[in-house]
């Protein structure tokens, strides 16, 4: 895999990072980190570029805690919904089987209406030329 040298200015220290990720995606990683140590220390003037860079840390650990049980919670109401499409498309087909088969049984049913109906005609018949 391609290795990229990307150098980063953050809290004032210089950086030299070797990632595989594109040079463009760390250089803004950098630059959010070096926005978010400097407004730690701009909110809190008494705290040094080490215990801001802490902090910030904890910030961004905690984001990415609450993110990742998001996105779990996220999963399982997808899976879950799956589920339930999965359920009601068994039901529509098993509906959909049902009502064929039951229009089946009405074009039978009218069929031997039909032929009942000549059968009785015939009968009729019968029975006029019969007096």
């Amino acid at each position: 895999m391609v290795r990229n040298k990307v150098k980063l200015s953050i809290a004032g220290a210089q950086y030299a990072i070797l990632t595989e990720d594109e040079v463009s995606y760390v250089a803004e990683l950098g630059k959010e980190v070096d926005l978010a140590i400097a407004k730690t220390m701009k909110e809190n003037p008494r705290v040094s570029t080490t215990q801001a860079a802490v902090l910030t840390t904890l910030q961004y650990a905690d984001d990415c805690r609450k993110a990742t049980v998001s996105a779990d919670r996220l999963r399982e109401q997808i899976k879950d919904y799956l589920d339930d499409a999965s359920s009601a498309k068994a039901k529509a087909d098993l509906a959909r089987h049902e009502s064929e088969k039951v229009k089946r049984e009405l074009e039978n049913a009218n069929l031997e209406i039909e032929r009942l109906k000549a059968q009785l005609a015939s009968v009729l018949e019968q029975l006029g030329k019969n007096k």
